[in-house]
């Protein structure tokens, strides 16, 4: 296919995985973070040590802190960034972005204030030419796989569906496969909602639970997310999918996962400060829960696992007592 202008905005782990894979690819890639050591460490070193040490980063790919010169001229504009960011970042990139640009989202959450998914967010940043390129990717993606070429399976999706095919082909790879699925609200939704699960399931490692235990509480949060997910307007069979049980069970089982490790160390009995400076990276499940538990107390939804997770992070519940209440 025709080589393309790409800028990634986000060097984290994820951020810099796409960028080798589309320089890989033959495409241009444009690197933006608001990180200087970061930036610096690429530049200098052409190696990002805190978010993907021993993986070469070739000179074609350039690393910048301007977001203007990041995105100028960008036919492509992927967000890599942390959920609570994407609002900021899409303030920043909206007076530079031109018609006809593709905004791909692969960040995952809900803003806490608003309940809004991402490209909702988005769309409220960016003009109305622009809002309309925006498409949302979500599944089962551990960067530190998908950095050494496993095979991985994500959904693409888009409110004109077109564009989700265009992208598809962009980022396609014979390991990086992207399936196109028309619902976009689900896509986003099951993305989103899984890191609260992956908490609970986290805090029953860090409790020596056992696998009758995690097998249970998998299985009765990909119900609870479900039930989410039908409420705010996605379909219910979505969330047996890519983008909701594979990510759910990817999140929930794997040791790089960050939420999983957050919720193990809660359930070792550290507190919420010494979890997430142990982690040191963004722990989206955190806010995630709240916004879960604003849900179910609006729509008068039966989320037990939401409501004990939320008793745990915000009222000092106990995690041994949680773990008994997820399946009531």
């Amino acid at each position: 296919m025709s080589r393309t202008t790409i800028a990634i905005i986000g060097a984290g782990n994820l951020g810099t995985t796409l960028a080798l894979m589309m320089a890989e690819k033959g495409h241009a890639v444009r690197l933006w973070t608001i990180e200087a050591d970061v930036a610096e460490a690429i530049r200098q070193g052409r190696e990002n040590p805190r978010y993907l040490p021993g993986h070469y980063i070739p000179p074609e790919i350039e690393v910048s802190q301007e977001m203007e010169a990041a995105i100028a001229g960008a036919e492509v504009v992927a967000l890599a960034v942390p959920s609570h960011a994407v609002r900021t970042v899409g303030g920043l990139m909206s007076a530079h972005l031109a018609s006809g640009v593709y905004v791909v989202d692969f960040a995952k959450g809900l803003e806490v204030e608003t309940e809004l998914r991402m490209s909702q967010v988005l769309e409220g940043e960016l003009t109305r030419e622009v809002s309309n390129g925006i498409v949302a990717v979500s599944g089962p993606s551990i960067a530190s796989e998908l950095v050494r070429k496993l095979p991985t399976a994500v959904e693409i999706s888009a409110h004109d569906i077109r564009h989700a095919h265009k992208v598809k082909e962009i980022f396609e790879t014979p390991f990086f496969r992207l399936y196109v699925n028309e619902d976009l609200a689900g896509v986003e939704l099951g993305g989103a909602f899984k890191n609260v699960y992956a908490i609970g399931a986290g805090i029953c490692d860090g409790l020596h639970m056992g696998v009758n235990t995690k097998a249970s509480v998998i299985t009765k949060s990909l119900e609870e997310l479900s039930v989410l997910g039908s409420t705010l307007g996605a379909h219910p069979l979505t969330f047996m999918g890519l983008s909701g049980l594979g990510d759910l069970m990817v999140t929930c089982t794997s040791e790089h996962s960050r939420n999983r490790r957050f919720g193990e160390k809660i359930g070792e009995g550290l507190s919420l400060a010494q979890a997430q400076k142990e982690i040191g990276q963004v722990i989206e499940g955190i806010k995630a829960t709240k916004v879960a538990y604003k849900v179910g107390k609006e729509f008068r939804l039966a989320l037990p696992i939401v409501e004990q997770l939320y008793r745990v992070l915000y009222e000092g519940g106990d995690p041994h007592a949680a773990v008994y209440q997820f399946m009531v």
